[in-house]
């Protein structure tokens, strides 16, 4: 066996897989966003269909997917589940690249939805069943973390990939046809993909836990059910708070590349190289300390980490509604860096809440649910962007006023909710 599961360094080494793995399914899903041009001229599709690409293509299948691989997760070896997720995933990756028209991307896009939902609700399983309390924010930050690190390099990454591949113009590829610089990013980005497959597949897992009890039988369907009934105020604004937070990074990595290039007159790979390298940055510290200072308050009460979620996002929504605005173009990628870095703690340690009140035997259907409904909302993101744009800012550089719109607006909502679930969270825990 390649892992020892009575090793006391396999709990770590479970999550730097997983890590890895997230960083991999975001680099599969992000890279599109820096693609939107190059897709947008050969395929002759407009500012809509694209985000549909960015959003509704992904998103919703992968949201709705959840749900079964959920129930999955619940019953079956997650490892092997997560493991046959993860080349599944990387297959479609591939498949995006053979794409000739819109209606095959889109379909690609779903079966790469397809294959990441298994992710989710298998990783929060795993590594809420390895670890502890009082490391379960950061370790859930930690394996946020490589997803947020995946968004930066495949922007680095495609960016360097789509001008360095462009220098050669399309490339005849044996069996495969032509293909553009484009499509050769989504092929060589789904490699890696297969590699990680096998070795999640082969890990062993821990031994599922339950830290709260849930009235009834945890393993009947009715338990999760039963759960969101007796909770449903709060975990219906926690979902959608959270899911305020993916749609304002989805429709702010979907558009930053436009932004740039349109309002800017920047080059693609330079927004790779720049928007990349403070993402790896931004992104990380927003999880991990946001994680970190969490776990550190515990012991004051974990409804302290809905407090951290609700400054974070206030803050997130200050410089959302700066960069999109500022002349100078530095300026705009550091603001955006800082937008990302606050918007992204509530995906960490708002998660590390959720997983704190939780039954073990439910965890992966409760995690599918979750992530539906901030994928829900999420979704929209590009398109409300897009929409805005198109109706109200109908010129080449009105996407700058529509980011500034739809941005801070979803930031400013998903503080007031965060702030209304803090005492609704106090009272489930006083309630146990």
């Amino acid at each position: 066996m390649m892992f020892n599961l009575q090793s006391r360094y396999y709990s770590w080494a479970l999550l730097f897989v997983l890590s890895i793995a997230y960083l991999c399914a975001t680099l599969d899903r992000v890279v599109i966003s820096l693609l939107v041009d190059p897709i947008k001229a050969d395929l002759n599709l407009t500012d809509t269909e694209i985000s549909l690409l960015l959003g509704l293509a992904f998103v919703l299948v992968f949201s709705v997917s959840g749900l079964f691989m959920g129930v999955l997760v619940d019953r079956v070896r997650r490892t092997r589940l997560l493991g046959a997720g993860v080349g599944a995933w990387s297959f479609m990756t591939g498949l995006c690249g053979l794409s000739n028209s819109f209606l095959m991307l889109f379909l690609a896009r779903a079966g790469v939805g397809i294959g990441e939902a298994t992710l989710i609700p298998a990783g929060y399983s795993l590594i809420s069943d390895a670890f502890d309390q009082r490391r379960l924010g950061l370790a859930l930050g930690i394996f946020t973390t490589g997803g947020a690190i995946g968004t930066g390099l495949s922007l680095v990454l495609g960016g360097f990939a789509i001008g360095v591949l462009s220098q050669h113009g399309d490339y005849h590829v044996p069996v495969l046809g032509t293909l553009h610089p484009w499509q050769m990013v989504f092929i060589l980005l789904a490699i890696p993909g297969f590699v990680v497959a096998g070795i999640v597949a082969v890990m062993p897992e821990p031994m599922r836990k339950s830290r709260v009890a849930v009235k009834g039988d945890p393993g009947a369907t009715g338990a999760v059910g039963l759960f969101y009934r007796n909770n449903k105020a709060l975990l219906s604004l926690h979902h959608i708070a959270t899911g305020l937070s993916s749609m304002v990074l989805l429709g702010g990595y979907s558009w930053i590349a436009p932004l740039l290039t349109r309002v800017h007159g920047w080059e693609v790979e330079t927004v790779g190289y720049a928007v990349g390298l403070v993402s790896i940055v931004g992104a990380p510290i927003g999880l991990l300390g946001g994680g970190a200072l969490g776990d550190r308050l515990l012991e004051r009460g974990p409804h302290l980490r809905l407090v951290i979620c609700a400054i974070s996002v206030a803050i997130a929504a200050i410089a959302g509604l700066a960069y999109p605005l500022l002349g100078d173009s530095r300026l705009v990628v550091l603001s955006f860096g800082a937008m990302v870095m606050f918007a992204t703690v509530p995906v960490g340690v708002g998660n590390a809440a959720l997983q704190h009140v939780v039954p073990g035997e439910i965890r992966g259907r409760v995690s599918a649910i979750y992530y539906l409904c901030m994928s829900a909302v999420g979704m929209l993101g590009p398109t409300l962007v897009a929409g805005t744009s198109d109706i109200f800012f109908p010129f080449s550089t009105g996407i700058a006023y529509a980011i500034a719109v739809v941005i801070p607006s979803g930031l400013i909502l998903a503080t007031l909710l965060w702030l209304t679930t803090i005492p609704l969270y106090r009272r489930m825990m006083d309630s146990q």
